[in-house]
């Protein structure tokens, strides 16, 4: 398939105010794999209320955004503190075809689910919040003290009374876990066998740019161990930043994959790798049979990207980073799958 831009666009995104728009919606209904079955009783649960799979069929879900933070730490103010600002561009995201967003953020980035149940309700929205802890350097103080089973206990209280719909974004700050790292990563999984919560991760990444310390490229795979050796169901767990790491070949995610969890490229549009390599890259995880494992986002936080600024908006992974993958000749029922489908077999739990 030989789209130009303008055509992509028209079918992925612009002006798609009723789900994924008519020409995209019409054009893959006869093309698409058989829907996802989901168990009885299986439900996403957003920050207003739980949701059944089936209800977000209409169009993309981003995995991973930011609607409300304040980072980094010690920032005095942040445009997410602009919540009718926020409302508007998930307005806009709404028009472009996207069904539901995960906000990324926690405590330990300031994140406000006051500021979430806002957004979503005045926007029509429907958005899943996320808990858990960022990296070693956000953590507060007392999670040094704490034990792997006070901290699964407090995130497993927290998550039913804030309505969590996740676990998420967990990450490390280097090549290596730091001790008090690995024991969130445990409590993680030991608050999602509780819970059933999905988790999504910060995998450590290096980009294409050589650094004095670069990280290694197994640090997804030693995530992924640790999470699975804990109890934690494939199905829902996706690592994240997989994008990031200069990896054409697809050799990491499709290791990933194969192992049954979701590969997470939530940083498209964001040159740390160019986006034509991240294409390549997915090319390769998809002839290798693994695209029911694919879940994109652009980890929006960025200021230029609002719709105001004249930016793509909150769905930039679906309007600007999907097009390519079309021109680059992804079947549209793939893309399609890839978009509405698979983010919900990741988000979607039996409540425990």
């Amino acid at each position: 398939m030989n789209l130009t831009r303008r055509e992509a666009l028209a079918i992925l995104g612009a002006g798609a105010a009723a789900g994924m728009g008519a020409r995209f919606g019409s054009s893959l209904a006869a093309q698409a794999p058989a829907a996802p079955l989901f168990r009885k009783g299986a439900i996403i649960r957003t920050i207003l209320k739980d949701l059944p799979p089936e209800e977000l069929a209409t169009g993309p879900s981003l995995f991973h955004e930011h609607l409300s933070m304040r980072f980094p730490l010690g920032a005095k103010e942040h445009f997410t503190d602009d919540i009718a600002l926020m409302v508007e561009e998930a307005r806009a995201a709404k028009a472009d075809g996207i069904a539901a967003i995960v906000d990324g953020g926690h405590a330990d980035m300031n994140r406000s689910v006051d500021a979430l149940k806002r957004i979503s309700s005045e926007s029509g929205l429907p958005v899943i919040a996320s808990g858990g802890y960022y990296m070693q350097r956000t953590y507060p103080a007392d999670i040094a003290t704490k034990s792997v089973y006070q901290i699964a206990d407090e995130l497993s209280k927290e998550a039913a009374a804030s309505r969590f719909g996740a676990f998420g974004e967990i990450g490390q700050q280097g090549g290596v876990m730091t001790d008090d790292e690995r024991k969130v990563f445990t409590a993680i999984a030991k608050a999602h066998a509780r819970t059933g919560l999905p988790i999504f991760t910060h995998n450590a990444y290096s980009g294409t740019r050589p650094t004095q310390n670069p990280v290694p490229k197994d640090t997804a795979i030693k995530q992924l161990d640790l999470l699975l050796a804990n109890g934690v169901k494939p199905a829902n767990l996706a690592i994240g930043h997989v994008c990031c790491l200069d990896d054409p070949k697809g050799e990491i995610p499709i290791q990933i994959a194969k192992r049954g969890a979701f590969v997470g490229f939530d940083r498209v549009t964001i040159a740390l790798v160019p986006d034509a390599q991240k294409v390549t890259t997915i090319m390769a995880i998809v002839a290798a049979g693994h695209a029911s494992k694919i879940l994109l986002a652009s980890d929006f936080s960025n200021a230029r990207g609002l719709k105001k600024n004249g930016g793509a908006g909150l769905g930039q992974a679906v309007t600007v980073f999907a097009p390519m993958l079309l021109k680059a000749g992804m079947p549209e029922a793939t893309l399609k799958s890839i978009l509405v489908d698979n983010p919900r077999v990741f988000l979607s739990f039996g409540p425990i």
